[in-house]
């Protein structure tokens, strides 16, 4: 069984690639891999982006995978992949993730890793690649709605109110 913070982060990072897959299908292909301001990625290099970080901080430090990231890349090229074709990306890089995730025990969280040139722990790792997923998923929502009118409740059907 698998540490119960590795659950909870495994179980939060499904719920939230959930979200941005809804986002995802809001966007017209013809407008996955636009700019829409020169300091704003398009929809398509946001999810490289997020790719390459869980790839980076899960699968390449937790995991002891072979992965070399040009982060630089991922804002700058414009691949021929489609919508679906970016979402399998997605959702496949995602599938490794949580399986690493799932094999993290206490000396696992609690050992000290070095990414992007900073020191930290496997607990602060787990942190900050799921704070950052959420935080673009968050981008995703807004400019899914208000750019892309995406019609979409993460929490319909769902009393909010309850306490």
């Amino acid at each position: 069984m698998s540490h119960p913070f590795c659950q909870s982060a495994s179980a939060h990072l499904g719920t939230v690639t959930a979200r941005l897959l809804t986002c995802l299908d809001t966007i017209g292909e013809e407008r996955l891999w636009v700019d829409f301001a020169p300091n704003l990625a398009s929809p398509g290099n946001l999810v490289l982006h997020l790719i390459g970080n869980l790839s980076q901080y899960v699968l390449k430090t937790l995991g002891n995978h072979l992965y070399y990231r040009e982060r630089s890349k991922e804002f700058a090229g414009k691949p021929e992949a489609d919508r679906e074709a970016l979402k399998k990306m997605l959702i496949q890089t995602v599938s490794e993730c949580q399986a690493v995730i799932d094999t993290l025990d206490e000396n696992a969280l609690c050992r000290s890793y070095v990414v992007q040139g900073l020191r930290r722990s496997g607990y602060e790792i787990l942190l900050l690649v799921i704070e950052h997923f959420g935080y673009h998923t968050g981008q995703f929502a807004w400019f899914s709605k208000y750019l892309f009118e995406g019609d979409f409740d993460f929490f319909r059907g769902r009393n909010l109110d309850i306490q």
